[in-house]
């Protein structure tokens, strides 16, 4: 039963990250405007967290490591988990409701 659990749940991690690559590929090509905002969002809150007064030794590391198309990404994966969590516990209140008596 573990291993089945275990199986369902990267299932759901790699669900989740297809999922939200499809959605931004989605939002890139119908609402380019919107994406072009993100990603300039994005651009300025990393630049933010770098000004911060992180050491320069890290500052490289995670410059290196996180870019804007990253955490656009990331954001649009937060929220397709999200979705489906909603989903998935709709189907769940759904089939589990209480039973009449």
């Amino acid at each position: 039963m573990s291993s089945a659990r275990y199986l369902l749940s990267l299932g759901n991690v790699a669900f989740s990250l297809i999922l939200g690559a499809l959605a931004l590929a989605f939002s890139w090509i119908y609402f380019p405007e919107f994406t072009l905002s993100l990603f300039k969002y994005a651009s300025q809150m990393r630049e933010w967290v770098f000004s911060q007064g992180m050491s320069a030794k890290y500052e490289v590391m995670v410059r290196a490591l996180v870019d804007d198309r990253q955490i656009v990404y990331m954001g649009f994966v937060l929220f397709s988990r999200f979705i489906i969590g909603l989903v998935i516990g709709f189907f769940f209140w759904l089939f589990r409701g209480e039973k009449a008596h």
